[in-house]
């Protein structure tokens, strides 16, 4: 079984990791392939810097980004692949998966407030409505104090400021 695991460096992301790791466990022969996406620089930051600045900068977070998956994996010893894309990460993920021919996208996913699901919309909803290939997503987390409380709190006071 092919599966295709989306990092960015988030102990959420991780999840999908201890999932295929039980998949191996129950005796699947698994090929874990991993996806770190970066995303495109504005057009005004690639004005003032080179491409070999942006590729460098590039290279270094996706490095930075699957270092705790790559650990992981290395320690259970199944196989593996490391794949780094640019672009739009949902976009990304969905054609790697089909040009790939994975049987399966396993993310994990941190849980966010209920009133902040509209500002960012759900990769792995983004990544299901683009391709056919069977999605697993797995929470892992809870929104913290501040998310909870303080940012609610803070935009109803910029809201109320805004309107009188």
């Amino acid at each position: 079984m092919k599966v295709l695991v989306p990092v960015d460096g988030s102990q959420a992301a991780l999840a999908a990791l201890v999932h295929v790791g039980s998949l191996a466990h129950s005796g699947i022969a698994v090929e874990t392939l991993l996806l770190n996406v970066q995303p495109r620089f504005h057009r005004h930051v690639g004005q003032f810097t080179s491409r070999a600045a942006r590729d460098a900068l590039r290279a270094e977070r996706s490095a930075a980004a699957m270092a705790p998956a790559i650990e992981a994996l290395s320690r259970t010893r199944l196989p593996f692949r490391v794949v780094s894309e640019i672009g739009n990460v949902a976009e990304r993920i969905a054609a790697v998966a089909m040009q790939e021919k994975v049987d399966e996208v396993v993310m994990g996913t941190g849980r966010h407030p209920q009133w902040l699901r509209w500002l960012n919309p759900s990769i792995a909803q983004a990544v299901m409505e683009r391709t056919d290939i069977p999605v697993t997503v797995l929470a892992r987390g809870r929104a913290g104090a501040l998310e909870r409380y303080a940012l609610p709190a803070g935009l109803a006071g910029l809201a109320a400021l805004l309107l009188t």
